[in-house]
């Protein structure tokens, strides 16, 4: 008689238990779907196959394994087809009491009243306010001043800059240092720092030197990273470098991670 075998969600959860707490479970969603992201190229993303159809779908499978933090990507918002407000609605109300949430709808310019209305109603509708983070992506922003007004209907300990890059190249007006300085005066003390292009291709971290020196230039940050991770040891040395938390989506997918052995060491 053969022995049962173990569900994937638990051998993910048993292969990436030492740094489960560090790590950030990325949707991806357009249309209302989860799709899997690779290398920026959002037009081209696809379905998650082992997935039913929803916007939550993804959340629970990362559920599932252990993760209680969540990154929203609006696909939709990021390239100006529109925000997919009641798919993010839906994602907030399942954010239970103890989980995070960020979201990076594409900011750009000012923010119309019905942007404002739903921002407030997506505050109300978690369980805790103070987990739903939202985020200022460089990509997106017409400017610095996006901060100030997002400040206006948010609080900064809500808020989360990302510097966002393409093959090595910052992406956004101003400079990767001018953003974070802007963001330290606003007392907006959580950062990303994302190269797109290696988003969705575990071929490891990507941490350059510019990376590395806004990590150590600017310690009164708590940084985040993600793309390319694949394993236990690339999140440890993420962690040596100064990273506090780590996105992550390929290594932890339902038809990808099937019998994958990640290196816990």
């Amino acid at each position: 008689m053969s022995t049962p075998r173990t569900p994937l969600s638990q051998q993910l959860h048993e292969q990436w238990k030492p740094v489960l707490d560090r790590l950030i479970g990325v949707i991806d969603l357009k249309d209302g779907v989860a799709v899997h992201g690779i290398a920026g190229n959002r037009s081209q993303y696809q379905p998650i196959a082992g997935l039913s159809a929803d916007e939550c779908s993804l959340l629970h499978w990362y559920r599932s394994i252990g993760i209680r933090r969540f990154y929203v990507a609006d696909l939709n918002g990021l390239m100006g087809t529109g925000r997919q407000r009641d798919a993010l609605l839906a994602l907030v109300t399942e954010i239970r009491q103890e989980e995070t949430l960020w979201i990076d709808s594409g900011w750009t310019g000012s923010i119309s009243r019905m942007d404002q209305e739903w921002l407030s109603r997506m505050n109300r509708s978690i369980a805790n306010e103070s987990n739903l983070r939202w985020i200022i992506a460089t990509e997106t922003a017409d400017s610095l001043d996006v901060q100030d007004r997002m400040l206006e209907f948010v609080n900064s300990s809500n808020l989360t800059l990302s510097l966002d890059f393409r093959a090595g190249q910052f992406v956004g007006p101003e400079t990767a240092s001018n953003w974070v300085l802007a963001a330290l005066k606003r007392n907006i003390r959580e950062g990303i720092l994302l190269d797109v292009a290696s988003v969705g291709s575990e071929s490891g971290p990507a941490s350059g030197e510019m990376f590395s020196d806004c990590v150590s230039r600017f310690g009164d940050m708590s940084w985040i990273t993600g793309g390319g991770i694949r394993n236990v040891k690339d999140v440890r040395g993420l962690v040596s470098e100064g990273y506090s938390a780590f996105l992550v989506a390929s290594a932890m997918l339902p038809a990808l991670g099937t019998g994958r052995t990640p290196e816990n060491s």
